[in-house]
């Protein structure tokens, strides 16, 4: 009795996980070129700015929900230097 492959399907997979999936390897490559964390902007704050939630942004960074809401509010408590970036 012959044995009969089936042909293998591919996974679907979602744009919103591939996409999730993207950006959490460019947050991780971002993290990763940082010097102990001293960024103009953290990679938190630029997710929140782009209408991530704490959740969301825990997902991807893979950091503690009380990390990212610190990194959070401390980015937000930063005054704008005068060429208008964060000091």
């Amino acid at each position: 009795m012959a044995h009969t492959q089936q042909p293998r399907t591919k996974p679907h997979i979602s744009a919103d996980v591939a996409l999730a999936g993207i950006l959490a390897l460019l947050a991780d490559e971002r993290e990763a070129r940082l010097k102990d964390g001293q960024a103009e902007v953290r990679t938190e704050v630029l997710l929140s700015k782009a209408g991530l939630s704490g959740p969301e942004i825990q997902a991807i960074t893979g950091k503690s929900p009380d990390a990212v809401k610190k990194a959070i509010q401390k980015g937000r408590a930063k005054k704008p230097t005068k060429r208008g970036q964060s000091k």
